[in-house]
């Protein structure tokens, strides 16, 4: 891994559109966590999203539902993302959010979580289940770490998609 200590999103989309895959964090394993992000850069992913598991993931399809129980099951936890995530950082250099519902995060504390993003390069976080309007709960703190809350916009409105997109940060993430 080079030296560089501000890894952004921005970087995966510096030709335009990005290649950004996602995975579980310890579906399997936290080992094959590493290993998979790490063979994904190398396929050509910009940008890795990483799925801290959660036990009510009511916002994913079957697939992911089934990952967040698998990784449950094998008790991953978000220290131990973390240090995945510590031991990607050794290898690659590529862009990570999370995605995460907001309860883990405010179990493991707003603070401490998104300092320790910032200690890891961790770029942003998506969180399904934080509405737009109640993301100031977590803005001060993302912004004082330097970590993106990537706005989800479903196709609702123009005036509200575009009040969305007008405070994004990061990329925008559409659902569809």
């Amino acid at each position: 891994m080079s030296d560089k200590k501000d890894i952004k999103i921005a970087d995966a989309f510096k030709d335009g559109k990005a290649f950004i895959g996602f995975l579980t964090a310890g579906d399997p394993t936290i080992e094959k966590t590493v290993e998979y992000v790490l063979a994904m850069e190398e396929a050509g992913c910009d940008l890795v999203e990483i799925g801290i598991p959660f036990s009510d993931p009511v916002a994913e399809g079957p697939v992911i539902q089934e990952a967040n129980i698998r990784a449950l099951s094998n008790n991953t936890n978000t220290d131990d993302v973390f240090e995945a995530i510590r031991q990607i950082r050794e290898k690659s250099d590529v862009p990570l959010v999370f995605l995460t519902y907001i309860n883990p995060v405010f179990y493991y504390g707003y603070d401490k979580f998104f300092k320790r993003c910032q200690e890891l390069n961790v770029c942003g976080i998506i969180s399904p289940d934080l509405p737009y309007d109640e993301k100031d709960e977590i803005l001060e703190v993302t912004q004082k770490y330097g970590i993106d809350i990537i706005s989800l916009i479903a196709p609702t409105s123009k005036e509200r998609i575009q009040m969305i997109a007008s405070e994004a940060s990061g990329f925008i993430y559409v659902v569809s």
